[in-house]
């Protein structure tokens, strides 16, 4: 039985008593009280939740770049054209779902946009290696989402492979880098995490002594209108 339910309980028990005792119950503002606390723990509660769930699924998109970014770092000198251009496509697929999970989580924390940006300044850091990536056809839009153009790439890694190869394995490099310090057990993300997981706890003690509350009210309470309901009856 949640706290609502432990109050209409006792106000149900009045109802059967005396209309007037119903009237007082409901008036009450020990249970206004009770019942506003309660709605007030259970919106904290449920958006400390709704964020955690939110920032995990953020997490889980961070380490499948971070895979896609160890792809590239790791391809062979012996790799084809459509082997690295399979690698390239799934990087800049995967770093394009994790902007989609920031824009979903950064009105839920703002420490999510910070680690975005991070991560697309490992990128753009190095100016020379930017405009190598250009040339290959790798670019970024306004809105941050990463592109691939598939014939410049073809064409570029033609003229040199071995140059595509090096400027992407950096490329790699750097991103698993940026993307390794945010999923480290002391990094920003999992620290968020324990915040919000501590949060979650605290408020769900707290909406376990309101209920107790409410329980030893409602025990109280009863029993008060059944001693005066007795007072009453013995009198006639």
């Amino acid at each position: 039985m949640n706290i609502s339910q432990t109050l209409s309980a006792r106000t149900s028990s009045a109802t059967t008593s005396q209309t007037t005792t119903q009237a007082a119950a409901a008036a009450n503002p020990i249970t206004a009280s009770i019942n506003k606390s309660t709605a007030k723990l259970k919106t904290q509660l449920d958006t400390a939740t709704a964020n955690l769930s939110t920032l995990g699924k953020f997490k889980a998109s961070v380490s499948v770049v971070q895979t896609s970014a160890k792809s590239l770092s790791s391809l062979k000198d012996s790799s084809t054209s459509d082997e690295v251009k399979k690698a390239l496509t799934a990087f800049v697929n995967d770093f394009n779902s994790m902007l989609s999970a920031t824009q979903t989580a950064a009105a839920d924390s703002s420490g999510v946009s910070t680690i975005s940006r991070g991560m697309t300044r490992a990128m753009t850091a190095d100016f020379s290696r930017v405009s190598a990536l250009r040339q290959m056809g790798f670019t970024k839009a306004s809105d941050g989402s990463l592109k691939l153009d598939t014939a410049k790439f073809e064409a570029a890694f033609k003229a040199s492979p071995s140059n595509v190869q090096g400027t992407l394995a950096k490329l790699g490099q750097l991103v698993d880098k940026a993307a390794g310090k945010e999923l480290a057990s002391d990094g920003r993300i999992n620290s968020s995490m324990t915040a919000l997981s501590s949060k979650s706890s605290v408020l769900q003690l707290q909406q376990s002594a309101l209920l107790k509350a409410a329980q030893q009210y409602a025990s109280l309470s009863s029993a008060s209108v059944s001693s005066a309901l007795n007072f009453y009856q013995s009198g006639r």
